[in-house]
C-alpha cells in the first residue's frame, strides 16, 4: 500500500516576481545609507592616521627645538625656491621626515582617496603638508610647548596637515598642531 503523498506546491512567477521586486526596493533604500556607512568608517581611518602623523610631528618638534620639518608635497610644493629655507635646511617628503619615528606607508594612505582620486599612486601620500596659520601659509612656525620653545602662534591655530581633496563626503579631514584631528 501506498502512503499517502501531499501534492508539492512551488512558487508561482507573480510570487517570484513580487518577492524579488521586494528586495529591490529595500536594496534601494538601503544603499544610501550603507553607503555613508562606509564613508564614515573611511573618514575615521583617516583620521587616525592624522592622528599618528600628529605624534610623529610632536615628537619631532621636541627634537627640534620646537620648529616644524620642511615637507616638500610632490605635486603642489610649499617651498618653491630655495631661498625660503633656512641654511643647510634641505626640503624633504613626509615620509622622509617622519618614517624615524615609526610612521610607515600605510599611514599615509588615506581609504577615500584610493578609492577616488588616488593621490596615493601619484603622490606616495594620500596628505598634504600646508602649515597654515590663520588663513595664511606660514612656512615654518614655532609653537609653544611645555618645554619652551618659542611661542609664534598658538598650536590650536596651525593647521599643518590635511587631505589633499574633500573627500570624505565633501569634508576634508585637517590635522592641527595641538594634535586633534577635524572635519570641515
Amino acid at each position: 500500500m501506498r502512503a499517502y503523498q501531499p501534492k508539492q506546491r512551488g512558487f508561482t512567477l507573480i510570487e517570484l516576481l513580487a518577492s524579488i521586486t521586494i528586495l529591490i526596493t529595500l536594496a534601494a533604500l538601503l544603499s544610501p545609507t550603507l553607503e555613508r556607512f562606509i564613508e564614515r568608517s573611511r573618514s575615521i581611518v583617516c583620521a587616525g592616521n592624522l592622528r599618528q602623523i600628529g605624534v610623529a610631528v610632536s615628537l619631532y618638534t621636541q627634537d627640534h627645538n620646537g620648529s616644524f620639518p620642511f615637507i616638500n608635497n610632490p605635486e603642489r610644493p610649499v617651498y618653491t625656491t630655495p631661498e625660503e629655507l633656512p641654511d643647510g635646511q634641505v626640503a624633504q617628503t613626509m615620509m622622509e621626515a617622519f618614517s624615524p619615528y615609526g610612521l610607515t606607508e600605510g599611514t599615509f594612505r588615506c581609504p577615500s582617496d584610493v578609492a577616488k582620486n588616488n593621490y596615493f599612486a601619484k603622490e606616495a601620500t594620500s596628505y598634504e603638508w600646508r602649515p597654515w596659520v590663520d588663513g595664511e601659509n606660514f612656512l615654518a612656525p614655532k609653537v609653544f610647548t611645555r618645554r619652551g620653545a618659542i611661542a609664534l602662534r598658538s598650536a590650536s591655530r596651525v593647521r599643518i596637515v590635511m587631505d589633499t581633496d574633500s573627500v570624505h563626503s565633501g569634508r576634508q579631514n585637517t590635522l592641527y598642531a595641538d594634535g586633534r584631528v577635524q572635519a570641515y
